[in-house]
Parts: structure tokens; C-alpha cells; sequence
């Protein structure tokens, strides 16, 4: 009853007289809301939606406690980012905890102390932890399925609201794996805000305090990533020498053995055989005997942020192309490169530039008038942006004067086919590049999709198994793109794991390194893909299989492809190279593409590549041979980046990856 009394409420807009509402922005723009209140003693209910390009949750929770704040039942319903059905429960009593979800269903000997972490949680339902966690001597708990939780009081803040003082806390939260994650709260240690460039939840009416706490907040924030980049970032005294490793040319795809790289002021100055290059005292002589060398990794498809620098760098990717990001990002940038933040090189920054209205991107320039949009394209020209990314509510016939105008100031254009557009289309009006494989087989689906929303997923999902790879209309698509010299990120594994992957079972990829991840981030990869593959698994999969046939085909018609993620950095990288190797791709044309091919199409090739004197020193040690087994490119034991070096192991650890190397 207490369900649909809920939905009555939520339905007719009344609310019950203790309700504390919040407002949901997405960068800065309202995208939903956040309610909680109480229906009696111990008990505490909360409701959050919010609308991201028509994805986003809708969940409501119910939650009892007892007389010292633990949760003694959970009920929360609804749906997921992805429209996925959400009902969870537990339940803790005489020492017991029972917990069921979409991947769950457990029942194991609990003691009172400890604390259930929800498989999909709303952002107020923190405040429960910290009431709880403000008691213990160490302010941590174990965390059930497993995991520890730890509150870290940060900061008192007394500000004005109307002219009236209004008093907060911030606190830091640890334990899950990652960086600290940080929230608001009153003094009765009630939930106030949770504050973010991408995303912020707020009480009502306290929308103008938003800029004056980020600001306080970026402050602390900044300085834990200052000090994560200054331990983490070791610089050599002098010169540093390699020996007896192995190095792998993209160039030639050879291999050559028992070679010496000598990099000095983050170039290498040497490269040769080992006997024949002799140390001078000072050198910091590193023994590469078993291991082989090659050319840092690029990541085509990647959305630069502090927290995630580290995971680029742990995985041996040393150079990135920014696929779109807030209009900060060459002030970001600007840090990376004083190695003030920990991450890659960004070397190429796209401009985001979308139309406004209901699917309309999140970041960027979100333009109402192609006017609007050829400043758009000038104001990223002006400021050192190597290419614009149009996104899928650009107008059809927009495209070729936005291309026109960034070709016209030396930029190129890349982005997701606009709706109701083919890819054919978007090439003959000037796209350079195609980034994601669903934009490929979208080209043979027609131009009366409506792909602003989820549908660029689904019906490629239900429909890509149906497209005839030998056909007069594939050929033709790949003679164009071959012609036009088009440039394709496929984006693969994303596809995979949305088309593949089901609830409950460990996703694709990463049975090799589940045990080394964190239990939040462990607990993830067993979500599953779209909600929509249930009843129609097989249907999907074969989607994907004949998605990467296409891959293989690009190849085999000599179409460039850069690998990319737009997902977890680092490991989602890894596996989008196995992926390729899986197509039927040469291992040695793969490790090309993520190197030289990479740094020729960012127009980088004179400084990036491959291991050659007078080459930046951008390069990675692997415990194996990638070349024999793709899948030894995940065993980085030393990045290098200008000549900065860069501990896989040390940063895992770090953010409580147990990486043993």
C-alpha cells in the first residue's frame, strides 16, 4: 500500500507536509527532481528522476531503520539510467541480511554493524550512512555484499540564504574504490547537496549556493589530485635507460630484440642495441629483459576528467583525443601538461555543438539557430580545438555549412550521425570521421530513425543481424568512406557489453581481471546490457557478431580505424583491441591503430608513434607479448609519458585496485 499511496502522491502532486524537495540540474540546466519524507517513526521514503537525452532513472525508495539508524528493510522500485526495471529489497534481522536485485539474490550471517551499499541508490539515501557512521570510532563499516564505507568530516560552511545563515558540512566518502566522493550535509547530518560540473542535486530554493560550494568544494578536490599527481608522478634525476627490452615498430610491425632506449628531458635521445649503447653514472637503469616496448596507447574516444586521468595512465594510454567536454577543458588540459593532474596527454579537443531541445546533449555549445552554430564552430576554431563534434539533434541540413565553416578554419568535423540522416549522407557534406559502430550499420536502416533517443541502440540491436555485409549498398557505403579517406572510431566493446552482456553474469572481457577490482566497481560488471535484450538475446548477439564482421570489413577495405572507448578508461580500451584481434584483425595492424595510425590521423606522427630519437618519450613496458597475445597488452608494468614515469601498480592501488605489479 505503501507503493501505490506513492505513485498517488507523485501522480497528483501533493506532498506530505515533512516532504524536503531537491532540484537535479544537469550541467546547470534543471533535469529532474528528488523528494523525501517520512511516513512514521524510523521510516524515510525518497523519490529521483532526472531526464538525460531521454535516458535517466525513476526510483522510489522505502526504507525502515532501527533505534540506532541501521536499515532493517529496503524496498526500492522503478527504473534504471536505462529503462531498466529496478526492484530491490532487503532485509536485516536476528543477524541476518537479505538482499535481492536484478544480479543478487543472497542471504549470509550479518552483524548489526554493517551497512547494505544498494545496487541502485538515490543521492539523499547517503545521509542514512553518515548518521551511522558519525558514531563509529573510526567512522567506517563494512559494507555489504562487500567493501568498507568511511565518512571524513571535511569542512564547516556557514552561508546565506534570503539574508538568513544557513550552516553545512562537507564530507568526503571512501572505501569503494576511486576517488573520495563528496556531499553536503546540515548540521543533523541531513542531505543538502551533492555538487558537480556534470551533475548536482540541491534543496529547493538553495539553487544560488551552488557556485559559492562547488567553488569550496573544487578547492579540496583540486588539492587531493594535486597530491595524487606530485606522489604519483615519478621524474627522473637524469637519464633514464631501458635495457634488454624488446621493441615493437609500428612502422615495419616488427619486433627487435635485446634493444636499449635512452630518454633524457622526455624524449628519447638513443635507441639501439643494448651492447652497443653504454650508461653513464647517474642513469637510472631499468631492466626491460621478458618485457617489450612500444608506443604509448591512444584513446580516441575519451572525456577527460581529474578522477580519471589515472586509470589512462595505469593502462598505458599516454595520449587521448577529448571527444567532447565542459568549455574548461583547455584550462585542464593546461594542468595535465605541468603535471599538475594526474592523465594522458590530450591531443586532439573536440567541439561539442548540438541543437537545443529535449535530446539535446549536455555540455558544449547547444546552439537554436545554425547562425548560433557557425559561431559555435568560430569559438572553437579561436581557442585550439583540432575539430568540432556535431551530436544527433543537429538539423540534417546544417551539417554541410557547419562542416563547410570548420573546414574553412582548419579544423575537422566528427561526431554521431544527426536523425533522420544517414552516415552516406553526413560524408558527402563533410564529416572527416564517423565515431561509433552503430552509426555504421545505422546507414542501412533508413533515414526515419528518431536517433536522438535510446533507439540508436535498440534497433541496431534488433535490426544489424538483418543487414547482408555482401551487398551492393555496403559496398558502395565502403567505397565512399574509402574515397573521402573517412576516419571510423568504432567504439566496439560499449556495444558488446550493451548487447551481450546479462544480469548476473560477469561482463565480457573480464574474467581475467574481475578480482582485481574494487567491490563497487566488481560488483558493476555484472549489471547486464540494455533492458531491452531480455526475451531476445540471441537476436542481439547476433546483431553484434555481424557488427564486428563490419569491423573486419572496414579493415579488409583499407577504411583508417582508431580504436576508442567512451567508456571506463584503460581496461574498456584493452578490450576494445581484443575485440579487433577477434574480427580477424592481425594483432601487429592492431597495436599499430592504438599507436602510429592514432598519432598520423591527430596529425602527431613527427612527435608520437613510435620509438625513435628525437620522439617524445610517450611509451609503455608490457609483461609479455601482445603481438603473439593480444591480451597481454593489459599486463603494463612502467608507463612513460614526457618523459614522467608512472607506476601501473602504484596507481591502481591508489584507488583500491589490488594490481599487483
Amino acid at each position: 500500500m505503501k507503493w501505490l499511496s506513492l505513485l498517488l502522491l507523485l501522480s497528483y502532486g501533493s506532498f506530505a507536509a515533512d516532504t524536503t524537495k531537491y532540484v537535479v540540474l544537469t550541467v546547470g540546466k534543471p533535469s529532474g527532481k528528488h523528494l523525501k519524507w517520512s511516513n512514521g517513526p524510523g521510516h524515510i521514503a525518497y523519490h529521483y528522476e532526472f531526464n538525460d537525452r531521454g535516458r535517466g532513472p525513476r526510483i522510489m525508495v522505502n526504507v525502515q531503520l532501527d533505534g540506532h539508524g541501521f536499515i532493517t528493510s529496503r524496498t526500492a522500485m522503478g527504473h534504471d539510467y536505462y529503462k531498466a526495471p529496478v526492484e530491490e529489497t532487503f532485509t536485516w534481522a536476528i543477524a541476518t541480511a537479505s538482499w535481492k536485485n536484478h544480479i543478487e539474490n543472497e542471504t549470509r550471517p550479518a552483524a548489526a554493524k554493517a551497512w547494505y551499499s544498494p545496487l541502485n541508490a538515490v543521492p539523499a539515501e547517503i545521509e542514512l550512512a553518515v548518521k551511522v557512521l558519525q558514531h563509529e570510532p573510526t567512522h567506517e563499516l563494512p559494507t555489504l555484499p562487500s567493501g568498507q564505507l568511511k565518512a571524513m568530516h571535511l569542512k564547516n560552511h556557514v552561508s546565506k540564504i534570503d539574508g538568513f545563515p544557513i550552516e553545512l558540512e562537507l564530507y568526503a566518502f571512501t572505501g569503494s574504490g576511486g576517488p573520495p566522493a563528496y556531499f553536503w550535509f546540515k548540521p543533523s547530518k541531513d542531505f543538502s547537496a551533492s555538487v558537480s560540473g556534470w551533475m548536482t542535486v540541491i534543496e529547493e530554493g538553495h539553487e544560488d549556493l551552488i557556485d559559492e560550494l562547488k567553488q569550496l568544494q573544487d578547492q579540496i578536490e583540486e588539492n587531493y589530485f594535486y597530491q595524487q599527481a606530485a606522489a604519483l608522478t615519478h621524474k627522473p634525476k637524469g637519464r633514464v635507460v631501458i635495457q634488454n627490452v624488446s621493441v615493437f615498430d609500428p612502422t615495419t610491425l616488427r619486433t627487435l630484440a635485446n634493444q636499449s632506449l635512452v630518454i633524457q628531458n622526455g624524449r628519447i635521445v638513443q635507441s639501439g642495441k643494448t651492447q652497443k649503447i653504454k650508461t653513464q653514472p647517474g642513469d637510472e637503469v631499468i631492466d626491460g629483459s621478458g618485457k617489450m616496448a612500444l608506443p604509448g596507447l591512444w584513446d580516441n574516444h575519451a572525456h577527460y576528467s581529474k578522477d580519471q586521468g589515472l586509470y589512462h595512465l595505469a593502462a598505458g594510454v599516454t595520449n587521448i583525443k577529448d571527444l567532447a567536454n565542459s568549455l574548461d577543458l583547455p584550462e585542464l588540459v593546461k594542468k595535465v601538461n605541468e603535471d599538475k593532474l594526474l592523465g594522458p596527454e590530450v591531443s586532439v579537443l573536440s567541439g561539442f555543438i548540438d541543437f537545443a531541445g529535449p535530446y539535446a546533449g549536455p555540455t558544449g555549445k547547444i546552439v537554436k539557430t545554425l547562425d548560433e552554430g557557425l559561431a559555435a564552430v568560430d569559438y572553437y576554431a579561436a581557442h585550439g580545438y583540432q575539430q568540432i563534434k556535431l551530436y544527433s539533434s543537429i538539423p540534417p541540413d546544417w551539417v554541410k555549412p557547419l562542416a563547410e565553416r570548420a573546414h574553412q578554419k582548419g579544423i575537422k568535423v566528427c561526431g554521431h550521425i544527426p536523425s533522420f540522416m544517414t552516415a552516406e549522407r553526413a560524408v558527402k557534406d563533410g564529416y572527416d570521421q564517423i565515431i561509433h559502430l552503430n552509426m555504421i550499420m545505422l546507414n542501412f536502416l533508413g533515414d526515419t530513425l528518431d536517433t536522438r533517443s535510446m533507439l540508436r541502440f535498440i534497433r541496431v540491436a534488433e535490426r544489424a543481424k538483418n543487414i547482408d555485409l555482401n551487398s551492393a549498398d555496403v559496398k558502395r557505403f565502403l567505397a565512399l568512406l574509402k574515397e573521402r579517406q573517412i576516419v571510423v572510431d568504432p567504439t566496439a566493446a560499449i556495444f558488446e557489453g550493451m548487447f551481450t552482456n546479462e544480469p548476473g553474469q560477469l561482463a565480457k572481457g573480464y574474467d581475467a581481471v574481475v578480482q582485481l577490482f574494487p567491490a563497487d566497481f566488481k560488483r558493476s560488471l555484472y549489471y547486464g546490457g540494455l533492458p531491452t535484450m531480455k526475451g531476445h538475446v540471441a537476436e542481439y548477439r547476433q546483431s553484434f557478431d555481424n557488427m564486428v564482421k563490419m569491423l573486419k570489413l572496414l579493415y579488409d577495405n583499407g577504411i583508417t580505424l582508431v580504436p576508442g572507448t567512451d567508456d571506463f578508461p584503460g581496461f574498456t580500451l584493452h578490450r576494445e583491441l581484443e575485440l579487433y584481434v577477434q574480427a580477424g584483425i592481425p594483432p601487429a595492424e592492431v597495436l599499430r591503430m592504438a599507436t602510429l595510425t592514432s598519432a598520423q590521423v591527430a596529425g602527431k606522427q613527427n612527435e608520437l608513434g613510435t620509438l625513435a630519437a628525437g620522439k617524445k618519450a610517450n611509451l609503455i613496458l608490457v609483461d609479455g607479448n601482445p603481438l603473439a597475445n593480444i591480451r597481454d597488452i593489459r599486463k603494463v608494468v612502467l608507463t612513460i609519458k614526457n618523459g614522467n614515469l608512472y607506476c601501473p601498480g602504484e596507481l591502481y592501488r591508489s584507488y583500491g585496485f589490488g594490481v599487483g605489479r
